[in-house]
């Protein structure tokens, strides 16, 4: 606890002589990044030991603890019960990774800053580290985060990072009630699979009402969170979910107070993500996982989802989206005022499987045309959806769309107009365009085009019921196009 307790002191030195102090008053002085504004779309990387086994998804190592769980049953017959979480370490060798050649891929996707997981909730940090360990620095001789900072850097990416250390506390608590003779519940390993703590009722999961983080874990969290951000020094830094809790809260606060310190004195304009609350409004970016809001959101916030349907890591059995179905998701939350932040999850070796390659470049391909209508744009102020409403929260994304829905970005002189049906009729018709004093508009549209199509002047009919466009003839919309009025 020494070198923990050193890390304590020097978080409470750089608060008390900072501009930002551990409260929500003066935590409340955050401003949203320009750069974040502008970018709006980046790319999520959930890739570390959890991808060796390749299966169900990234939560292997706690189910593989979980008696009678489909992953413990795999595991026991592929590897063994005397086969431990700490043996697939030994495996993660990924001699294929090259940093230069991932931003090569992300820098073609049309992002704009890429977000690696430095540590998830198995405890591997994929950073060096003086504070534990099991960190890929001591364990392969390889600093993962500080090689794909350095690329980004050079692909002209920002470069973020997450951090899911907050659920270790109880992650491996399943060996603690089903396999007794597991090295977690021989308390053997201990910095490595945390206190994997078990309530006396011995439900595993019930995270809120019977378990809460001890003193010594939060103490050793803000500690290795702060040192996470001093290693890499992340343009925005992403927490999970279990941070909301209480006994979280003054840390969280002292993190803030700390990193945006840290961002004055590294001269960059920083920012967190949090969910479900866990900071109060406007000290951070808010963020909806899988999901969406059910309306336009007065300050920016953030989508975060994964070309996967089942797993943010690489499996097997991956089922992947398509890219009109992401594309189409990326829409609705540029219209609200957000920014989407697309999961990948390179396999063990190092390589990103072809499927998402190929969903990357398509979207990149897309943005070529239409990027116009989506970096640096804002919600349009008379509507920024038309047609059936989403279902407010997070894991809510499974929306179809029909040829009456319609979505909208705005900037100077143009609105932005995105069909969102998977055919455009031969003659659309767009309510929230009428000409109309409110719920409508009053500008003198000059032109009406499709993005990319060299001469698209399409020829349209306002009146106070609706704005009707006549595209020529029907077209498919599955990888959606962008209609963009010019006003005076």
């Amino acid at each position: 606890m020494d070198k923990i307790n050193e890390y304590l002191e020097k978080i409470n030195s750089v608060i008390e002589n900072g501009t930002f102090q551990d409260n929500w008053e003066s935590l409340s002085q955050f401003k949203i990044p320009s750069w974040y504004r502008e970018g709006r779309f980046g790319i999520f990387i959930h890739w570390g030991v959890y991808s060796v086994p390749a299966y169900f998804n990234e939560w292997y190592p706690r189910l593989m603890y979980r008696k009678a769980h489909t992953v413990s049953i795999h595991h026991n017959k592929k590897y063994g019960r005397n086969f431990e979480y700490r043996h697939f370490i030994e495996k993660f060798k990924p001699e294929a990774f090259d940093a230069d050649e991932w931003a090569d891929l992300f820098k073609k996707s049309g992002a704009k800053y890429i977000m690696p997981v430095g540590e998830h909730h198995d405890g591997i940090k994929m950073y060096e580290s003086s504070l534990n360990r099991w960190n890929m620095m001591e364990l392969n001789g390889r600093d993962y985060i500080a090689e794909l900072h350095s690329a980004c850097d050079k692909a002209g990416l920002g470069f973020m990072i997450s951090n899911h250390r907050a659920e270790h506390f109880w992650f491996f608590n399943g060996a603690r009630r089903f396999f007794p003779d597991s090295e977690v519940a021989q308390n053997q390993y201990a910095d490595l699979y945390g206190p994997a703590f078990l309530p006396d009722t011995g439900r595993e999961d019930n995270f809120d009402a019977e378990i809460t983080a001890s003193t010594d874990f939060l103490e050793e969290w803000l500690a290795t969170a702060c040192e996470m951000i001093d290693r890499n020094k992340p343009l925005a830094v992403y927490f999970d979910w279990w941070v909301h809790n209480d006994e979280f809260r003054p840390y969280l606060k002292k993190f803030l107070a700390y990193y945006y310190n840290r961002g004055i004195e590294w001269g960059k304009e920083v920012c967190v993500f949090y969910k479900w609350g866990a900071l109060f409004d406007g000290c951070g970016v808010f963020d909806v996982e899988r999901g969406q809001i059910n309306g336009v959101s007065r300050k920016l916030w953030q989508n975060d989802t994964a070309i996967a349907k089942n797993s943010w890591g690489y499996t097997d059995g991956n089922k992947f989206k398509t890219p009109g179905e992401i594309i189409r998701n990326m829409i609705e939350v540029f219209s609200k005022n957000g920014c989407y932040m697309l999961n990948v999850g390179p396999m063990s070796n190092g390589k990103i499987c072809e499927e998402e390659k190929s969903v990357l470049l398509e979207i990149g391909k897309w943005l070529e045309v239409n990027g116009s209508a989506v970096y640096g744009t804002y919600p349009f102020e008379v509507c920024c959806f038309e047609g059936k409403k989403s279902k407010n929260g997070s894991f809510k994304e499974n929306k179809k769309f029909s040829s009456k829905d319609f979505c909208f970005t705005a900037s100077a002189g143009k609105i932005f107009v995105f069909p969102m049906g998977n055919m455009i009729r031969e003659k659309i018709k767009i309510k929230s365009l009428r000409k109309a004093n409110e719920g409508g508009i009053r500008y003198s549209i000059k032109k009406i085009s499709i993005l990319g199509e060299e001469n698209s002047n399409l020829s349209f009919l306002q009146d106070s019921k609706c704005l009707t466009v006549y595209m020529g003839s029907k077209m498919n919309n599955e990888i959606p196009k962008c209609i963009c009025i010019e006003v005076e």
